[in-house]
């Protein structure tokens, strides 16, 4: 056994199922191991982001790592923008970047080796360089440790190509246990109980954090016993169903860019917030909150507490446990008559919603052309099984079409992103997903600018016989905002030329080119059957590729009852 198969053998050890990357001449010895884990999905890509993409969406619907490879150099380099992104959500990535050789970072070879550790290091969990084969179990182990942490992130080893396949020394490694799960004291848990149990307004703010501790019937089970309306960041949605009669779907403290008009109307009338793994991000805590309001925060990262907003009472654990921690206490502490359901607060709940859907139905229904990117989401909706489908969405407007109207029914029905929001993101996430959900319809949301970064790879999902359906939503936005910021004009400019509304090439040919179903849709009735046949399509196990040309509509739902949205982060 060499270095690099030792290594493999350890991640096989560890349970790692996903292996995606680009080859090159460094990487050969451990690609060839990695290649021979029993039962590994391996998803070669076309460009190197792609690849953490893959193992990064893979990780949000499983919880556990992917792992990442490419060449030295110039191919470590360009995976740097799909780790920023998974060091942005804490998301566990594994990434080795092969180098040269051991002893040449400052020599000058066939080119200056890349000092990974301190180019990986500011935006990874953990980074390391591997010098010595007696290094590799102790590297391996810190490795999956900082994996499998309460707040987790991606992992870059940098590995030489010259101690890759030098022979492996002795080893006895026993796999890391699954992430520790401390509670939180139980006098901060009982407190936080009493204080929800003499609430008149209580408001539930949760985060990816909760679907990261697997605590789904947990959250359900409070909500329910305390009857605890419930919003979600776009991170965690899917944690709680947004069919159940406490769900508010996406809100924040006290609004968010994608915020319902329940979550906020119910946000800000709270005197009691209880926030559950919520990192307050500036997208999620836009306008401030009554001085009068109490909060409530529960989270692992000590870090986290306190950061924007002063709690009047802070709960340090993990989310799973804690909530349990506060469900045992509630039906302990509490008098009989704060468990009972409370249907006027189901009541008011639907009432809001109602309010919600009669405010947007126009754009979901709309039969304007170009059509409306709504009206895409609308049909969509009313064509999949929410409890067999994945959705996830790409960057900018595109994820406001599809994150405020359809509805999540399972744990990681809808997958969000978005601290860093790389472009293109959805493509090799939706892949991570299908390898890790092969029996769902994944489904990824996507504009026509992100879909241009990634769209090679579309080869990799039908090479690896991964099949995803993509629905693009084209509405030339960048370019046409470009033209109108150089020239003044609407659609043109000298030098660059005229640009049809749609136009600028035809993604539909290259989607076909690269063995992927494609079809072009400018018909808002053709938009079922289109997204029908689709289905169908991949459920046949092939890609497909539908393209909507749409208008650039205003995708912030909030501005209908008067709020002052902007932005357009996750």
């Amino acid at each position: 056994m060499n270095v690099a198969e030792q290594i493999a053998d350890i991640c096989h050890r560890e349970g790692v199922r996903l292996v995606s990357g680009v080859m090159g001449g460094s990487a050969t010895n451990i690609v060839r191991a990695l290649d021979a884990i029993p039962g590994r999905k391996a998803i070669y890509m076309r460009q190197e982001r792609v690849a953490i993409d893959a193992c990064d969406g893979y990780a949000r619907i499983t919880g556990d790592p992917g792992v990442a490879f490419t060449d030295a150099g110039p191919g470590a380099a360009n995976a740097m923008c799909g780790i920023v992104n998974s060091w942005g959500d804490s998301v566990p990535v594994l990434l080795f970047a092969p180098i040269h050789f051991r002893f040449e970072v400052f020599a000058q070879r066939f080119t200056k080796e890349l000092p990974v550790t301190d180019v990986f290091g500011p935006v990874s969990k953990w980074t390391a360089k591997l010098y010595d084969p007696s290094q590799v179990e102790t590297v391996m182990r810190n490795a999956f440790t900082a994996l499998r942490a309460p707040r987790s992130g991606p992992v870059v080893i940098g590995l030489p190509r010259d101690l890759a396949k030098m022979p492996a020394a002795p080893s006895a490694y026993r796999p890391v246990p699954r992430r520790p799960r401390a509670g939180g004291a139980e006098s901060d848990v009982e407190a936080a109980v009493k204080m929800l149990g003499a609430a008149a307004r209580p408001f539930l703010y949760v985060g990816a954090g909760v679907l990261t501790s697997g605590a789904s019937e947990e959250l359900r089970e409070l909500a329910e016993l305390l009857s605890l309306p419930v919003a979600t960041t776009l991170n965690a949605k899917s944690v709680f169903p947004e069919t159940h009669p406490l769900a508010l779907g996406i809100g924040g403290y006290a609004h968010a860019t994608y915020s319902t008009l329940q979550a906020d109307q119910v946000a800000q009338e709270a005197d009691v917030v209880l926030a559950i793994a919520c990192g307050f991000k500036r997208d999620a805590t836009k306008e401030p909150v009554a001085a009068s309001t109490k909060l409530i925060q529960v989270d692992v990262d000590p870090g986290a507490l306190n950061s924007v907003y002063p709690a009047d009472l802070t709960v340090l654990g993990d989310a799973k446990t804690v909530l349990r921690q506060m469900i045992d206490a509630a039906r302990s502490s509490l008098p009989a008559s704060r468990l009972r359901p409370k249907p006027e607060v189901a009541a008011r709940l639907a009432e809001l919603r109602a309010r919600w859907w009669d405010l947007s139905r126009p754009m979901l229904t709309s039969t304007k052309r170009p059509i409306d990117p709504f009206r895409v989401t609308w049909e969509f909706s009313r064509l999949v099984d929410h409890d067999r489908t994945v959705v996830l969405h790409d960057a900018g407007g595109t994820r406001g079409y599809i994150c405020q109207h359809y509805e999540a029914t399972t744990p990681g029905g809808f997958v969000g992103y978005g601290v860093q929001s790389a472009m293109g993101w959805s493509l090799g996430a939706a892949m991570g997903v299908k390898a890790a959900r092969p029996d769902r319809l994944v489904v990824a949301f996507i504009g026509d600018e992100a879909f241009c970064e990634t769209a090679m790879d579309i080869e990799s999902s039908v090479a690896s016989e991964t099949p995803i359906l993509v629905v693009l939503l084209n509405n030339r936005a960048a370019s046409l905002a470009m033209l109108e910021r150089m020239s003044g004009e609407r659609g043109f400019n000298p030098t660059l030329g005229p640009l049809r509304w749609g136009g600028g090439g035809d993604l539909c040919a290259v989607a076909r080119a690269l063995g992927a179903d494609a079809t072009r849709v400018d018909d808002p009735e053709q938009i079922r059957p289109a997204l029908e046949r689709a289905v169908r399509t991949v459920q046949g196990g092939r890609t497909s590729v539908v393209e909507f040309v749409t208008s650039r509509a205003p995708h912030i739902v909030s501005g209908l009852w008067g709020k002052k949205a902007s932005g357009g982060g996750g």
